[in-house]
């Protein structure tokens, strides 16, 4: 895979991400796979890892209001 910037090769590394809720706190995940650029350090997250994630967050704001309403 090549860079989009740079055209420089990416690689696959599990690295942190960092998500703001619509609160404004940050939640942290651990271990996402993750691009990057060996040339730039451009990262690239992939689709179904992001729909992945939002399906997992749309979860939490379930799982919070359930909560809020007992």
């Amino acid at each position: 895979m090549k860079c989009p910037y740079c055209r420089g090769e990416m690689r696959e590394e599990m690295l942190d991400y960092v998500v703001e809720l619509e609160d404004g706190q940050q939640l942290r995940l651990e271990e996402v796979p993750t691009w990057v650029c060996e040339k730039c350090d451009h990262t690239e997250v992939e689709e179904e890892v992001i729909e992945a994630i939002e399906d997992m967050l749309e979860h939490l704001d379930t799982v919070q209001e359930g909560e809020e309403e007992e």
